[in-house]
């Protein structure tokens, strides 16, 4: 009961708690990693993140007690976690699901954007126009070519 169980891995701890050797304490990954964003906007616990827990008496009553309600940080922080985890949800994965005709319009509008940036850049224009609002006859050498 005075120390360190290695059960807790296995219950609902078992996603963010992690366990130092070296320090004998226990941290909090999702805290440790997303706390400090969170911790203007209310009780930030050292105990799980810089410090290290080492109340193992009560360890589970403390475990339950650092989860708290469903709006603690600690979810904020475990669901922030699992955002980064999803990779489903990541920039790649998300071009990879669109059509090819999508990515062949999107690169050659970014071709055509960096040949006339190198055109402007070689002649020494500039890329904005004096009037490029939607009644402007001439919106600046950029947007007309």
């Amino acid at each position: 009961m005075r120390q360190f169980s290695p059960t807790w891995f296995n219950g609902p701890y078992s996603q963010w708690l992690e366990y130092s050797i070296k320090a004998d304490a226990s941290f909090c990954l999702c805290c440790y990693l997303f706390m400090n964003e969170l911790q203007s906007r209310g009780n930030g616990e050292d105990a799980f993140t810089k410090d290290g827990f080492r109340g193992w008496n009560k360890g589970v009553e403390r475990l339950n007690a650092h989860v708290g309600e469903v709006n603690s940080i600690h979810h904020k922080c475990f669901n922030r976690m699992q955002d980064l985890i999803n990779q489903r949800q990541s920039i790649l994965s998300s071009f990879d699901k669109q059509s090819e005709k999508v990515k062949s319009d999107y690169r050659m509008r970014l071709k055509v954007s960096i040949d006339v940036a190198m055109f402007l850049l070689r002649s020494i224009f500039p890329f904005r126009g004096h009037d490029e609002s939607e009644d402007s006859e001439y919106k600046g050498p950029f947007l007309e070519l």
